[in-house]
C-alpha cells in the first residue's frame, strides 16, 4: 500500500516500523513511515490520497530527532503544486537551518509535513506544564526565524502534531517558529515545554503572517512580555495588511508577567476569526484567556472568541483579554498612579464581536468577565458565565470602558470587588450602550450597582437586570440611563427577550431559560 506525500509529485510506500527496532537507529531509509502515520492518514480527511509513483520520499519518520540535521528534504521541489515534504525531525530542522540561515533560494516556499515530527522521546510536561523530563538529556529547538529573520513561505502540518520540543531561553522569539511573516497551518504541538523572552509561544513567537487551523498543548512560560499559547505577538507588516488568526486553539498552560494569552499575549492591527482557549492562564498584568492585550488600532477585526480556562493577574484581566485600545500612563512619584483613556480617538480598540466566558477571572485592578478595559472600541455579542473578582473596578463583562458602543451582552456570573463593580461594567464613561441583562450576584463596598458600578454621561437604552431585594441597577449614576427590574420568571420569557432586540434569542433549553445571543444557539 502507499500514502502520498504531496499533491501528486511524491510518494512512498508504507511498512511497519516500531520504535524500539534496532534497524531504525542505523540512519534514515527509504520509503517507510511509522505505524502513527498510519494512523494518522485515516483520521485525516484532509489529507492527500495515493497519487503516483514518479518520485520516492525517503526519511525514518516516527523516529526521536537525533539533533542533527538532514543534508535534504524527502522530497519535492517547493512548489505550491509539489512541496517540500517534511517526514523527519531532522528535515524539520533542516527548515529551521535554511531560514535562520537566510538561503534565499527557500523564501517563499511550500513546506508540507508527511509524517507526525517527535523532537524528544518520552514525558516531556506532566498535566500541571511542569517540566517533568530531565533537561540534560533533551534535544533543544531552534526556532524556524529569530529576531533577525522571519519565515516567510507556506507551511502546512497537514494535520501532524510536532511533539518533544524544549527550548529553554532568555532570548526572544521563540515557538516552534520564531518569526513568521508567511502561513502556518494545519498543526498541532503537544507535550512541549517552552521558556524565552518576549515573544515566546507554542507555535509562532511574532506573527506578521497568516496563522490558520493551529492547536498548542504545550507548556508555555516567560519572563517578558507577549507570552502567548498559540502567538507570542501577532501584528501587522508593513504598515499594510493585518495579520490574520483562524481556528486557533489553546490547551497549554500559559505564565508570563505582562501581555499573556492563551491564544497570543499582544495583538494589533489582527484579523481574527476563531480563537480559543480551554486551560489556565496566570501573569502580573493585561491578562486575559485568548489575548493578553489587543493594541491600538481601528483596523483590529476580533470575532469568534471562547474561554473556558480560569485567569488569574493582578492588573487589566479579562476572561477573553486583558485590555483593548491604547491607555496614558499617569505617574505620581516617578511611580504609575492611574491609567485614562483619551478622549480623542488616536488609540482605539477596535471591533470585538461575538465572544464567550465562563472560566473563574481573579485580578486586583481592572478586572472584567470579557475584558479588563476598552477605550474607543465597538463590542458587541458578548456573553459572561464565569465569576469575576477583582478590587478596584471590576465588572461581569467589562471593568473599565470609555467612549465605546455597546451592544447585546449578559452576565450570569457573580461579581465581587472594592469599588466600581457593576453586574455588566465597574466603570462606564461617555458610551452608547444598549441590550444589556445580568443575573449575577454583585458585591462590593463603594459604588456597586448591579449593572453598572459609576456611569457616567453615557447613552443607554434597553438594560435589565435580576432584581435582588434592594440593591440598586448603579452604585452612582452620573449623566443620565436607567435600568429596569425584572424578575426571574419575567426575564425567562418570550417577551422578554424580544425586549432585548434581534441579537437574543429565547430557548429554554439553554442558560437555565434565560435568553442567549443568537450565536450561541447556533
Amino acid at each position: 500500500m502507499s500514502i502520498a506525500m504531496a499533491l501528486g509529485a511524491c510518494s512512498q510506500s508504507v511498512s511497519s516500523t516500531e520504535d524500539d527496532d534496532p534497524a531504525s537507529l542505523n540512519g534514515p531509509k527509504k520509503n517507510k513511515v511509522s505505524s502513527s502515520s498510519r494512523i494518522n492518514e485515516k483520521s485525516s480527511s484532509s489529507r492527500s490520497t495515493d497519487k503516483s509513483d514518479e518520485e520516492d520520499c525517503s526519511g525514518e519518520s516516527g523516529e526521536p530527532w537525533d539533533g542533527t540535521t538532514a543534508k535534504d528534504f524527502a522530497c519535492g521541489t517547493g512548489t505550491k503544486l509539489s512541496p517540500y515534504i517534511i517526514l523527519t525531525a531532522e528535515q524539520l530542522a533542516r527548515l529551521s537551518f535554511l531560514v535562520n540561515a537566510s538561503e534565499k533560494a527557500y523564501s517563499g516556499k511550500y513546506f508540507k509535513l508527511g509524517a507526525d515530527i517527535l523532537l524528544n522521546k518520552g514525558k516531556v510536561i506532566d498535566s500541571k506544564g511542569a517540566l517533568v523530563a530531565d533537561s540534560t538529556k533533551l534535544h533543544k529547538w531552534t526556532p524556524i526565524g529569530n529576531s533577525s529573520v522571519s519565515f516567510d513561505g507556506n507551511f502546512d502540518g497537514d494535520g501532524h502534531t510536532i511533539s518533544g520540543m524544549f527550548i529553554n531561553t532568555t532570548s526572544t522569539h521563540n515557538g516552534l517558529f520564531g518569526n513568521s511573516q508567511g502561513t502556518v497551518q494545519n498543526l498541532t504541538v503537544d507535550n512541549s515545554w517552552v521558556y524565552g523572552g518576549k515573544y515566546t509561544a507554542g507555535v509562532v513567537g511574532a506573527n506578521v503572517g497568516m496563522v490558520l487551523k493551529i492547536t498548542n498543548q504545550a507548556s508555555v512560560s516567560g519572563k517578558d512580555e507577549c507570552i502567548g499559547g498559540v502567538i507570542g505577538s501577532s501584528g501587522q507588516k508593513n504598515y499594510s495588511d493585518n495579520s490574520v488568526i483562524k481556528n486557533a486553539v489553546n490547551k497549554g498552560i500559559i505564565i508570563g508577567e505582562k501581555n499573556v494569552g492563551g491564544v497570543a499575549g499582544c495583538a494589533t492591527y489582527v484579523t481574527v476569526d476563531g480563537a480559543e482557549n480551554l486551560a489556565p492562564i496566570e501573569g502580573y498584568g493585561y491578562v486575559g484567556g485568548v489575548f493578553g492585550g489587543i493594541g491600538s488600532s481601528s483596523k483590529n477585526d476580533v470575532k469568534n472568541l471562547k474561554n473556558s480556562g480560569d485567569i488569574t493577574g493582578k492588573h487589566f484581566v479579562g476572561g477573553v483579554a486583558g485590555h483593548c485600545g491604547g491607555l496614558t500612563t499617569v505617574y505620581s512619584n516617578n511611580q504609575p498612579s492611574s491609567y485614562s483613556c483619551w478622549k480623542s480617538e488616536s488609540w482605539p480598540c477596535g471591533s470585538v464581536q461575538i465572544a464567550y466566558n465562563e472560566g473563574a477571572v481573579t485580578g486586583i485592578r481592572y478586572v472584567g468577565g470579557i475584558i479588563g478595559e476598552v477605550c474607543h472600541g465597538f463590542i458587541s455579542s458578548l456573553s459572561n458565565k464565569g465569576d469575576v473578582v477583582g478590587e478596584g473596578g471590576t465588572g461581569g463583562i467589562v471593568s473599565s470602558m470609555s467612549y465605546t458602543k455597546t451592544t447585546a451582552v449578559y452576565n450570569i456570573g457573580n461579581v465581587y470587588g472594592r469599588n466600581y463593580v457593576g453586574g455588566i461594567i465597574g466603570y462606564n464613561q461617555e458610551g452608547v450602550t444598549n441590550s444589556a441583562y445580568s443575573t449575577g450576584k454583585v458585591d462590593g463596598d463603594s459604588l456597586v450597582g448591579l449593572m453598572i458600578g459609576y456611569n457616567y454621561n453615557t447613552t443607554m437604552a434597553d438594560y435589565y437586570y435580576l432584581e435582588r431585594g434592594k440593591q440598586e441597577p448603579f452604585g452612582l449614576n452620573n449623566g443620565g440611563g436607567v435600568a429596569t427590574p425584572k424578575t426571574e420568571d419575567e426575564m425567562k420569557s418570550k417577551d422578554f427577550a424580544k425586549l432585548l432586540g434581534d441579537e437574543f434569542v429565547y430557548n429554554s433549553g439553554l442558560n437555565d431559560g434565560y435568553p442567549v445571543l443568537s450565536w450561541e444557539k447556533e
